[in-house]
């Protein structure tokens, strides 16, 4: 209660300021509750991106040991002297290996490292040795993908998803940001015809009417006070109820400023190419596409047969030491390969999805070239109503220079008695009247410029500074 007592406190005690439609937009863009969700779905798809780019192509490390003790007892049906024998045996190995796979392509990187350890004891030797073995290995699928294809297809699918996410974002931006400028450009039209209302009201005030006109005189008084109250209870609920919607006191504080200069920015480029390139929902469709293109290369892909090229090197280091010898050696191995699979039969699932894919690229082919239809004829009518708004405003503006000219020559004749003040008033009312209806055309041709900018999606120009 206290801060609504403030409010209007401020209200009557200070100025009321004027508000541009660019501050206005800024104002609407400031408000980030309202795109918080949206915000969201955005990192969600670019979490999922990153999350797909490591899980495909991120170094797979793996550490394994093992460690093995063995004794033995040993019993020899023989005639030699040498009838039990024990033997005690500790094996120990460690092995480090990492994969990687491309993003550029299907192919894999393998690398690994071993280290074997080996003692044997018994009653006459003792055999320690040593085993290291690094090996490399690089694989490529010349046509069938392996089992990792999945992996491969869902980051290509995220790369588009995340796009088509920032997309739906400009898209929830600009349909909020349209829905308030109607209500800013609805704000300027009961502000302005206040300004028009109470000037008439002023004007006809000042007449000095003889006491047999007093009564039409008070009735046209009265009806103007009427008109201005009636059009006050449209721009305060407006106001409010922006100031609800954009959680912004100040606004009751404050007055748009309508552009009475505003001109439609038509695009130049030719308007196929323009919808192409810069229209969300025509990009969207372009995105679809793409998904399904990807979904289509996977599963004509799976149908191929299986051939891998693979190239190799390994390298074996050897160490022996027994009681009596130390010996030792090292080797180096290449080794390259194909490797061809061919299953016998078809994949009936595989090949309905190649099947129903296509017929799924086919209607999006259909929908594309229907929506960019619409929106080129839209556009096609919207720049017809355009053209015809700035005619009408041109006429206008030649009609209240015309009504001016007239009411300043009727108040002259007035006073000197030479019209009554039946057409006086007439005069006046036809005057603020036709102002009206400028206003009116004004704010209408603003509309179809916002509904044309909003077809191209100008409103906002976008810039990607997404989380």
């Amino acid at each position: 209660m206290a801060k609504a007592f403030f409010l209007w406190i401020l209200f009557l005690l200070k100025p009321i300021f004027a508000l541009t439609e660019q501050e206005f937009i800024q104002k609407v863009l400031n408000q980030d509750t309202h795109f918080e969700k949206d915000q969201i779905y955005v990192v969600i798809k670019k979490i999922e991106l990153e999350a797909s780019r490591d899980a495909y192509a991120g170094w797979r490390s793996n550490l394994s040991a093992t460690l093995h003790n063995a004794h033995y007892d040993i019993n020899k049906k023989t005639v030699s002297k040498k009838t039990y024998d024990k033997k005690h045996i500790n094996t120990q190995s460690i092995r480090l290996a990492s994969e990687k796979r491309f993003l550029s392509n299907p192919s894999s990187l393998k690398i690994s490292a071993t280290r074997r350890y080996k003692q044997t004891d018994s009653y006459d030797d003792n055999v320690s040795a040593f085993d290291d073995t690094y090996k490399i290995s690089y694989k490529y699928p010349l046509l069938k993908h392996d089992s990792n294809a999945g992996s491969f297809k869902t980051y290509r699918r995220n790369i588009l998803d995340l796009e088509r996410e920032k997309l739906d974002f400009d898209d929830a931006q600009e349909a909020f940001l349209v829905k308030r400028l109607k209500q800013y450009l609805d704000w300027g039209l009961y502000s302005e015809n206040t300004d028009i209302y109470q000037q008439y009201l002023q004007t006809i005030q000042k007449i000095k009417a003889a006491p047999k006109d007093k009564k039409k005189l008070n009735t046209a008084i009265f009806l103007a006070q009427k008109d201005i109250s009636d059009n006050n209870a449209k721009l305060q609920a407006q106001k409010k109820g922006l100031s609800i919607v954009l959680n912004d006191e100040a606004l009751l504080l404050q007055k748009p400023r309508i552009n009475y200069h505003k001109q439609a920015a038509l695009i130049t480029t030719p308007l196929g190419q323009y919808l192409q390139k810069n229209v969300r929902s025509l990009l969207k469709y372009q995105i679809d596409k793409k998904l399904k293109k990807t979904d289509l290369n996977h599963y004509e892909n799976q149908s191929l047969f299986k051939l891998d090229l693979t190239l190799g090197a390994e390298k074996d280091t050897n160490k022996r030491n027994t009681l009596k010898t130390k010996y030792g050696n090292s080797s180096m191995f290449y080794f390259a390969g194909l490797t061809f699979n061919m299953p016998i039969g078809i994949d009936i699932n595989n090949e309905k999805e190649i099947l129903t894919t296509k017929l799924e690229l086919r209607k999006f082919d259909i929908d594309y070239a229907n929506k960019f239809k619409d929106i080129k004829s839209d556009i096609g009518a919207l720049n017809v109503e355009l053209s015809l708004n700035e005619k009408t405003l041109n006429d206008y503006k030649g009609i209240i220079r015309d009504l001016t000219d007239n009411a300043n020559l009727a108040h002259d004749n007035y006073a000197n008695q030479k019209v009554s003040i039946k057409d006086l008033l007439d005069i006046y009312k036809e005057k603020r009247d036709v102002e009206l209806e400028y206003v009116t055309s004004v704010i209408n041709y603003q509309k179809n410029i916002l509904e044309y900018n909003d077809k191209l999606d100008k409103v906002i120009k976008t810039e990607r500074t997404l989380p």
